[in-house]
């Protein structure tokens, strides 16, 4: 019987220990079909661990607090889906085609610190969206009863406007450094354009809040610990961990941009996609986002698709997912991948 998470257990655990993952924790949390609630918590145990291992542990109060969201909603907004086991199982995903597709066959590797932050926190600003999205239904309500009454005033509608997200310290702004890796990538997306249009059509899109919340909570930690932001190795304590401000410039910026990105839609990808040589990271979340459709509790279905449904492989240097699902969401995943990723080795059967 074919089953994703056995193959990606037995195939990346040679390389957990770089991830800072402990193998127990992941085969755990792999093997066995816990009820929602405690598979959360295997989750959040296993980023736990990675982000301490960073020095980073503030950071898992967003992925808690992402949790407790979506489990208290699941009966007023049941057509949420979740986003905590999907970001673990996005994670091992990613590492699974980092160290077994992109190293040896494109030689372009995304880097283990960019990975455990984009493949980790692209999905902690969902509060966000959630939080817009409920409000929907209520003015809905409001315009029904307007139009029920007679009235042509203009409909109404509820906005939530994110303020000083983007305001990071020393006069720094967060839409200004994603541009910069952005342009670096090659890509022909204007990152503050997005932002306002999102604002402006009052639909929040998660992956540019997670962006800007990861990046400013990131940039007080180097504040507190490298304030002059020195090209030095300066050690906070006795953690050994590095507050470089080289760390800040390659890697921090680096995982924000690919996670601003990551869900925008496909016309940002019209002129210029993803390319994995020039933004390993962006493309690696992009991908492994797309492809981890299986274990995804969904209104239409509770538990999600079962991880015996899919199953993955690397042939002849192509990247092939294996999928017993419904031609329509195949088809989804196939649009979602080729309208913003260049290269053509990646195949969905």
């Amino acid at each position: 019987m074919i089953n994703i998470n056995e193959t990606l257990l037995n195939k990346i655990c040679p390389h957990l220990y770089k991830y800072n993952c402990d193998q127990n924790n992941v085969e755990c949390f792999l093997a066995n079909p816990f009820p929602f609630l405690e598979r959360q918590r295997k989750a959040i145990h296993i980023i736990e661990k990675v982000i301490t291992a960073r020095g980073k542990k503030e950071l898992l109060r967003h992925v808690v607090e992402l949790a407790r969201i979506e489990y208290g909603i699941r009966e007023l907004e049941p057509q949420f889906r979740d986003h905590v086991v999907h970001a673990v199982l996005s994670f091992v995903l990613g590492i699974y085609i980092n160290e077994e597709f992109l190293r040896p066959t494109s030689g372009t590797p995304v880097d283990v610190f960019q990975w455990e932050l984009a493949g980790l926190f692209h999905d902690i600003g969902y509060p966000v969206q959630i939080a817009n999205d409920i409000t929907k239904p209520f003015g809905a309500k409001i315009n029904d009863i307007k139009k029920s009454l007679g009235s042509s005033v203009p409909d109404i509608h509820f906005k939530i406007v994110p303020v000083g997200l983007q305001n990071l310290t020393n006069g720094k702004n967060s839409f200004e450094l994603i541009q910069e890796r952005l342009n670096k990538w090659g890509l022909k997306i204007n990152a503050k354009g997005e932002y306002t249009r999102m604002i402006a059509s009052g639909n929040i899109c998660h992956g540019v809040i997670s962006s800007l919340a990861l990046l400013y909570i990131i940039d007080l930690m180097y504040q507190r610990y490298n304030p002059k932001r020195e090209y030095l190795d300066i050690h906070a304590g006795n953690s050994g961990i590095s507050w470089n401000q080289t760390y800040f410039e390659n890697d921090i910026i680096s995982a924000s941009s690919a996670i601003f990105i990551h869900n925008l839609p496909s016309r940002c990808f019209e002129n210029a996609k993803i390319n994995r040589s020039k933004a390993p990271v962006a493309y690696l979340l992009k991908l492994s986002d797309c492809l981890q459709e299986w274990e995804r509790p969904s209104l239409k279905i509770p538990d999600g698709f079962s991880a015996t449904e899919f199953d993955i492989m690397i042939h002849k240097k192509r990247l092939i997912l294996q999928s017993n699902i419904p031609n329509d969401k195949k088809n989804k995943i196939k649009e979602d991948i080729y309208s913003s990723l260049a290269g053509t080795d990646v195949d969905i059967y």
